[in-house]
């Protein structure tokens, strides 16, 4: 038996690391074509001209379900193993077009567990490393900035997505209640929104906000409209 029992060749979301062939569900990352620190500086009338910085790791995760022969859960452990003691190479459409050497860490989610198959979350960093951007020399990838504090606990957060999973969109102007609580929540956490903007209302601020997050996940789908829609909503969820 393969890994996969229902594999899909050429799909987009397939990740080839160290060789094996992995299919993606529920892919998240930060603009992972994106291989360099945006800036934004504001000028007249609030416009926010971007400009490119320093280099900049590409992260993301995605989860994956292994099949394997019934009360064999140790049959992919040995490709498992291998994968995660050193510096593999990664390819996938959803990175671009050149492979990556990146550290892959593979956690298994025992709920989704069964006697046939295991599901895992794969998260996969690009290490440090000489790579090239084309048109560019070639740039040192910076060290990782270790972030010791965070603007949200995980718990509130986790709380906040439980209340906005459950609202009705679309969500927009003038709304308020605890479903654009959470969204305003949200957008304070994931640095689009100000704390001192949190009113409670769906004014200008929470507008300006969810169009900002619209446009940096506009190539997954969003559309720039300053209403919470279902995608959006799901972006929220995802982060």
């Amino acid at each position: 038996m393969g890994m996969y029992d229902d594999i899909v060749d050429g799909v987009s979301a397939n990740f080839i690391i160290n060789g094996h062939q992995f299919y993606a569900e529920n892919i998240n990352g930060d603009e992972p074509f994106n291989r360099r620190e945006v800036r934004f500086k504001p000028v007249l009338n609030g416009t926010l001209v971007a400009k490119k910085g320093k280099y900049i790791q590409r992260k993301l995760s995605f989860t994956t379900t292994l099949y394997h022969p019934t009360g064999r859960p140790d049959t992919h452990e040995k490709i498992l193993k291998e994968i995660v003691s050193k510096p593999v190479e990664v390819m996938s459409p959803y990175i671009g077009t050149d492979s990556i050497m990146a550290v892959v860490v593979f956690s298994p989610n025992v709920d989704e567990a069964s006697p046939n198959h295991m599901t895992y979350d794969v998260y996969i960093t690009e290490i440090q490393n000489v790579s090239l951007i084309s048109g560019e020399s070639k740039l040192q990838v910076p060290a990782v900035k270790v972030i010791t504090t965070s603007q949200g606990s995980s718990t509130k957060i986790k709380q906040n997505r439980k209340v906005l999973k459950k609202c009705k969109v679309p969500i927009k102007k003038n709304s308020k209640g605890d479903c654009v609580k959470a969204i305003q929540y949200l957008l304070n956490v994931y640095g689009y929104l100000s704390k001192k903007n949190m009113s409670g209302k769906y004014d200008n601020n929470t507008i300006k906000a969810v169009k900002q997050l619209q446009k940096s996940f506009k190539k997954n789908g969003l559309k720039v409209s300053g209403t919470v829609d279902k995608k959006t909503r799901d972006t929220l969820l995802k982060l």
